[in-house]
């Protein structure tokens, strides 16, 4: 994932945990708003701790082949949605960009 994409990950989780504690009666929460508040804090642990790693280039070329792959694999036979032909272009110019940036440090 990019840095990019990991960040709205994480601020998405934010909210999402932010809503769920709000919705925390003060007494007698219940098992199930409490499994989903721990499941949050986990994965914005998890998410936070990817988001400190550094990552190579190299690793961030292999995400992003990935997902300009996975991207391609939607577009439909008829009508292409433009939003996802956005995404398609702007996952093919930060390749490009990383790749460039791989071939200047090596």
């Amino acid at each position: 994932m990019t840095d990019q994409t990991v960040q709205k990950q994480i601020n998405r989780l934010e909210r999402q945990l932010a809503d769920a504690r709000a919705r925390m009666p003060e007494h007698d929460p219940s098992p199930a708003l409490m499994a989903e508040i721990d499941e949050l804090e986990e994965k914005l642990e998890a998410l936070q701790a990817q988001a400190a790693r550094p990552r190579s280039v190299t690793e961030q070329i292999a995400e992003l082949e990935a997902r300009l792959k996975n991207a391609r694999a939607r577009i439909p036979k008829h009508s292409s949605p433009p939003a996802l032909m956005v995404e398609i272009d702007e996952l093919e110019e930060e390749l490009i960009r990383l790749q460039a940036l791989e071939k200047g440090g090596k």
